[in-house]
């Protein structure tokens, strides 16, 4: 008797948050298939779309906090494969650099979390 097995297709979605620590952050990038993107953000207009597949929420003005947009990819049945957090100095201008041994960020460090959210669908 043949058994036979299930294939699995994953949908993946990327969440870059940027300015995490100034509040709960509306600023934030996600990237994934256009589709599964309007299904969480079915108000968002083509103009934060910066390409097929990438929504920008600068773009939008009326973008939700990226807390409420995890909640809403979590009810849609994605889970959180990784998360990373980290910051990074934006870059300055060849005029204003300063050598400078001190360890304290500066004021224009950032803070950015990346979650990476993947839904996977079971095909007989």
């Amino acid at each position: 008797m043949a058994t036979t097995g299930s294939t699995h297709r994953f949908e993946i979605l990327s969440l870059l948050v940027r300015n995490v620590l100034t509040s709960n952050s509306k600023n934030f990038q996600l990237h994934g298939d256009k589709q599964v993107i309007m299904q969480i953000l079915p108000t968002s207009p083509d103009r934060a779309f910066l390409t097929n597949d990438c929504y920008d929420s600068s773009y939008d003005l009326g973008a939700i906090t990226y807390t409420d947009i995890l909640q809403r990819v979590l009810r849609l049945g994605f889970q959180i494969q990784s998360s990373a957090g980290g910051s990074y100095q934006l870059p300055k201008s060849e005029k204003s650099i300063i050598k400078n041994d001190s360890q304290q960020p500066a004021a224009q460090d950032t803070f950015v979390l990346q979650y990476t959210l993947v839904r996977t669908h079971n095909i007989s």
